[in-house]
């Protein structure tokens, strides 16, 4: 896949990751404002499966294409999340899907692989630099 840059493609599937948390957030604040609403249905970004399909065979993550002669490692990204209403199995009297405690859960749950995602690729980054500058 041209384009990927220095970082290749596992650059471009962590980067893509951390859109997809990203959007993953915003929802979860969205759905947390709207808790009284009357008639609001609170969403759900779901990405996961699509992005094990994408993501590049273990043990390859770690290779970057320096030179055109190099073999491509396959990423077939970027992914795109599903939005999906959540239905719950007793409505409330207005009608409204929020959950608070489950939208607090999943907005601590995120923001931790967010973190995690944001880490691992400052730690690319930081070694591409190494080698860059010969270290």
């Amino acid at each position: 896949m041209a384009g990927l840059g220095l970082l290749g493609p596992a650059g471009a599937f962590k980067t893509n990751l951390l859109n997809l948390r990203q959007q993953r957030q915003e929802l979860i604040a969205a759905n947390i404002a709207n808790v009284d609403t009357p008639g609001y249905k609170s969403m759900r970004l779901e990405f996961e499966d699509e992005m094990a399909k994408a993501m590049p065979p273990p043990g390859s993550m770690a290779m970057t294409r320096t030179s055109g002669k190099h073999m491509p490692v396959p990423y077939e990204g970027p992914v795109a999340g599903e939005l999906q209403a959540v239905e719950i199995p007793i409505p409330r009297g207005d009608l409204n899907s929020v959950d608070m405690e489950q939208e607090m859960a999943m907005q601590s749950a995120n923001q931790l692989l967010y973190n995690y995602a944001v880490q691992s690729l400052s730690s690319q980054i930081s070694s591409v630099r190494m080698a860059i500058a010969g270290q």
